[in-house]
């Protein structure tokens, strides 16, 4: 660590431009800074150290040594990631980096001491490391977490005692945010291998219905000024939803399908509804002619079913997450993708915004659990039950669901969010999810000089970070005030829709199905391989002769994997799989060759057996849906059929 009290602002540059590369936003705010100070001084040993409250943050005889020991602290822990609150001056970060700990974020929770301390130190060889993230702001930390730290890496919050006694408040906030980031991440990898091939199976049998309805980008700047509201199913939606009710002529609804039969409840039909339910749910529907007045806006991996209701229309929306929509959205006759939080409502923001509505106003977005419930009376929960279990932070949530003959039992975490009077409100993983997506685009909204409005009308609930806060009556009042042409602007989008290219998809399909072709061949020559070598380790042990014949299988992986590289697709098939191998490779290896050996042929077995399996399971989709293309495309079938 490098210091001076001369040419201060060279220091300061210095530390910006290093900043530059991981948050050019943070460097900007800093040379612009004009804000207050701190002094630092120095300490017995001639390094820096300061007073902030008048509390010293540093030893005021050897910072360095007292620092050193905290390091070696965390560094016994072995954590693959060290989540610093407070940079102090640099200390603790210089000395993790100098051990080999490079994968480091830091929050600053005080400009003051931020300013000050780059002013003066010069961090610019820790800062400039691309696993080294410096924030002020908690949605940055979170956000870095989410998109930057691998759910299966552990992850080790740290922070110094003066940190924690002068900063209480936010260290609550950030020790929730990282540890809800965290979750987050993990969770995303048990769904997306809960999820893949289901999505997959979707997917195909739905080729058909993206050929017959639009994509949801026909309705693109169709809706512009006009005010959209977006409605969850929290518990609080029973406060306001009868407000729609006056105004369905003079706004767009948007409504997630948990929202639709309670907002029947209070006689508002929506004009949309959102699902992207990947499994058969129709208790979320009436079964009357109320159905038929709505129109669905669908994710391309929703049950096929979905896409079968007798809906007034119906849109088709794809995400950047599935592979196969990736590379065939041109094909489809869209250009779109919906940035999606993990919710319909999130789902539902973009959207909006691409539509052009505004302004953009949320209801029955809650987020967390309200008066001991998780939804909104009128859907399919008849009845809940709640019991928070802070000391253990659990909830026991049994509730009565509309289609089970016996209440449905579940123990998830317990998370906390910062609620709309500033005191902390129980929530879960995955409405952390979604609210820490909220906050983030509302940054990135602000980032790219959007400048429709976004309001939280929710009347309840967490607070989020860069939205409004006010009433859903005061929201209508100030911005429902034109009769809207619902019908006619739809319409017209629809008759206007970019229709699918047949030709382009067909070929596209038989691609996929040669791949997967490949891939079944290449596992089950993998397999056979494998075979060979137990028989031999059986006859005679680890030879010399068959650690060579390792080479065979490193061979056919190799050609494999530089096969699939070139196919996005074929990867997501194999996701849930190359999974296994990855936590494999994670696990302390055995000492001896033989255990290693051992383990290594079980793990590459069983993993190639599954893939084999894979392939056999997904060809009939492709063989299924290029047939029924080709004899869409002889019939000249590309419209929507009456």
């Amino acid at each position: 660590m490098v210091e001076t009290g001369v040419n201060s602002m060279s220091i300061l540059e210095k530390n910006c431009v290093a900043l530059e590369k991981n948050n050019a936003g943070l460097a900007a705010k800093l040379r612009s800074y004009e804000g207050d100070g701190i002094e630092l001084e120095r300490a017995k040993n001639g390094t820096f150290t300061f007073r902030y409250d008048n509390r010293l943050f540093h030893s005021s005889y050897d910072p360095e040594r007292e620092a050193a020991a905290q390091v070696e602290e965390i560094i016994g822990r072995q954590p693959d990631w060290v989540v610093l609150f407070g940079l102090g001056c640099g200390y603790l970060l210089d000395l993790l980096i100098e051990k080999k700990q490079n994968k480091v974020i830091i929050f600053e929770p005080c400009m003051e001491i931020l300013g000050s301390v780059l002013n003066s130190i010069d961090l610019t060889d820790s800062l400039s490391l691309d696993t080294v993230f410096l924030s002020d702001e908690m949605e940055g930390v979170a956000y870095f977490i989410r998109n930057n730290v691998d759910g299966l890496e552990d992850l080790l919050s740290y922070q110094t005692g003066p940190y924690l006694v002068t900063f209480p408040k936010e260290f609550l906030d950030f020790s929730n945010r990282v540890r809800n980031a965290h979750i987050a991440a993990q969770v995303a990898i048990v769904t997306d291998v809960d999820s893949r091939l289901p999505w997959i199976d979707n997917y195909m049998a739905n080729c058909d219905a993206f050929v017959d309805n639009p994509a949801v980008d026909a309705l693109r700047d169709r809706f512009k000024d006009m005010p959209a509201i977006i409605v969850g199913a929290g518990p609080s939606l029973g406060k306001n939803a009868h407000l729609l009710k006056e105004y369905r002529d003079k706004v767009v609804i948007i409504a997630a399908i948990t929202a639709y039969k309670p907002l029947l409840e209070f006689g508002v039909v929506p004009h949309f509804l959102i699902a992207a339910e990947r499994i058969d749910m129709p208790e979320y529907f009436t079964d009357t002619e109320t159905d038929k007045e709505v129109r669905l806006i669908l994710a391309e991996v929703s049950h096929p079913n979905l896409f079968a209701r007798n809906a007034r229309s119906k849109f088709v929306f794809f995400n950047a997450f599935i592979s196969l929509s990736t590379e065939q959205l041109s094909i489809w006759g869209s250009d779109y993708f919906a940035s999606i939080g993990g919710s319909v409502t999130t789902a539902g923001l973009d959207m909006g915004l691409m539509f052009g509505c505004d302004p953009i106003v949320f209801i029955g977005q809650d987020l967390c659990y309200i008066d001991g419930k998780t939804h909104v009376k009128g859907g399919v929960y008849q009845d809940q039950f709640l019991t928070i279990d802070e000391e253990n932070s659990t909830v026991n949530i049994e509730q009565d669901y509309i289609t089970h003959d016996e209440n449905v039992n579940n123990e998830v975490a317990l998370l906390w969010l910062k609620g709309l009077d500033g005191s902390a409100v129980p929530s879960k993983f995955d409405w952390v999810t979604f609210h820490q997506w909220f906050e983030t685009y509302m940054v990135f909204m602000v980032k790219e000089g959007m400048e429709q409005k976004v309001i939280n009308a929710t009347e309840g609930g967490a607070y989020i970070e860069g939205m409004e806060h006010t009433t859903l009556a005061d929201a209508l009042d100030r911005y429902a005030t034109k009769d809207i042409e619902l019908d006619s602007i739809i319409d017209s989008a629809v008759k206007e829709r970019k229709t699918a290219n047949l030709p382009a998809l067909i070929k596209s399909l038989v691609q996929m199905r040669d791949g997967l072709l490949y891939i079944k061949k290449q596992a089950g020559q993998l397999q056979k391989e494998v075979g060979k070598m137990k028989s031999a380790y059986k006859r005679s042990g680890l030879t010399p002769a068959l650690i060579k014949n390792t080479n065979k299988i490193m061979a056919r992986e190799k050609a494999l994997f530089d096969r699939t590289a070139k196919a996005p697709f074929l990867w997501e098939a194999l996701s849930a799989y190359t999974l296994e191998l990855k936590e494999h490779l994670r696990d302390d290896r055995p000492e001896s060759h033989k255990e290693q050996f051992e383990t290594e042929v079980k793990v590459i077995e069983k993993t190639y057996s599954e893939i084999e399996e894979m392939t056999v399971r997904l060809l009939p989709l492709f063989e299924t849906a290029i047939d029924r293309m080709e004899r869409r495309q002889a019939s000249g079938a590309t419209e929507q059929e009456q």
